[in-house]
């Protein structure tokens, strides 16, 4: 099960990478797949009623982790 240090820990670094990319290296390209990536987990953490599974949950909070991975 991911803690939630875990969770503020990448959503900090997710957010830190949003705004590097944007407003120092100019990256457009990374913003757009940092955008996808928090797109996903967004859309994918839900079951089909609409109600977040915590299995779901954790598959996509893993994927949106791995998104980060080896990327500044």
């Amino acid at each position: 099960m991911v803690t939630d240090a875990e969770k503020i820990a990448v959503y900090e670094s997710l957010l830190h990478r949003i705004q590097l990319h944007r407003e120092i290296t100019m990256d457009s390209k990374r913003v757009v797949e940092l955008l996808d990536a928090i797109g996903n987990w967004s859309y994918a953490h839900r079951a089909g009623n609409g109600l977040p599974t915590e299995a779901g949950v954790e598959s996509a909070f893993n994927r949106l982790r791995a998104s980060l991975r080896d990327k500044p």
